[in-house]
């Protein structure tokens, strides 16, 4: 199989071409710099500067390719044409392209988020067939890329998959709360249970390469995590356990949680730099269940997520340890 991947350099995208090329699969990347390419060095990758907002692309681009891993996206944005910008516009481009090429892939694969469809609302898991309920401009942002692809389905083969939260080693969102309970605080919002779909991105690049390499997966959806949503707590407490602490839990108000937020975004805006906190994290952070079913993934592709929160917390502190983080 030879593969295109957007998104290579980046956290998801880098463990996607690792993992592919230990496949012995041919591997092209598509980055706009080459910021973070070092961790690509070491595999035989073809990385190719260009601009997916743009859409100023190769015409060669596609020569060969077989699989088109569409994982490139913006996670953390100061305005709500960013998150277009480079979740929407970005795959509209790169479809289009795909679409309009002489050369036609066996599959495009987009990666999408569970933030795309949106929280559960009822107390049961949100799963496939659950309309769209996007809280954030990330997620609207996501869903709106879904809607584009799913206009190209009679055109080319695809599929999308779901990723709940992601961690593990090169992830820098965890690396906040996992240092706030090294300084021995645990940080916990609202007053209520709050549960999170974890997924270690092992256990996600599995599910992504099953629903690229099985005709089972050509126009599906899945959603791609954890076999249960974890509280809060037990997340907190199997890092403490992990850095051998014992935190002190503060619980924040939900306004509270807002007016953080609030502020982290105004210094982020003074100052131009890019902030992880801001009005639409809390949007997604203050909701009380981020659950999903994995049960259609399991069934037509058999993913079987075997990574233990432990284990996935262990080993992503022994990169963080190791990479001075922490």
């Amino acid at each position: 199989m030879n593969a295109l991947v957007t998104g290579g350099t980046g956290f998801i995208g880098s463990h996607l071409v690792e993992k592919l090329c230990s496949n012995n699969t041919s591997v092209r990347c598509i980055s706009k710099d080459y910021l973070n390419s070092d961790q690509l060095e070491n595999l035989n990758v073809e990385l190719i500067n260009a601009d997916l907002v743009s859409g100023s692309l190769p015409e060669d681009l596609l020569d060969d390719i077989d699989v088109v891993f569409h994982v490139a996206g913006v996670t953390h944005a100061q305005s709500k044409k960013e998150y277009y910008d480079g979740n929407y516009l970005a795959t509209k481009q790169l479809i289009e392209f795909c679409v309009n090429s002489s050369h036609k892939t066996k599959r495009f694969i987009y990666v999408s988020s569970l933030t795309a469809v949106g929280p559960s609302l009822t107390g049961t898991e949100v799963n496939e067939t659950t309309p769209y309920h996007p809280v954030s401009d990330y997620g609207t942002s996501k869903m709106m890329a879904e809607y584009e692809i799913l206009k190209y389905r009679s055109q080319i083969p695809i599929s999308i998959v779901r990723p709940s939260a992601v961690y593990g080693p090169r992830e820098r969102d965890m690396y906040m709360y996992m240092k706030s309970i090294k300084h021995g605080i645990q940080l916990l919002i609202g007053f209520n249970k709050k549960y999170l779909n974890l997924i270690y991105v092992d256990d996600l690049v599995d599910g992504i390469i099953k629903a690229a390499e099985n005709i089972k997966a050509e126009d599906e959806i899945y959603f791609l995590g954890s076999e249960i949503a974890y509280p809060n707590e037990d997340i907190g407490n199997t890092i403490a356990q992990i850095l051998d602490k014992s935190p002190l839990n503060i619980h924040l108000p939900h306004c509270l949680v807002f007016g953080i937020c609030g502020l982290e975004e105004l210094l982020g805006k003074i100052c131009k730099k890019q902030m992880y906190l801001n009005t639409q994290k809390a949007r997604e952070l203050i909701q009380n269940s981020w659950a999903c079913s994995i049960e259609k993934a399991k069934a037509q592709l058999g993913f079987n997520p075997h990574i233990s929160l432990y284990e996935g917390f262990l080993n992503t502190f022994t990169w963080y340890k190791r990479m001075g983080w922490l």
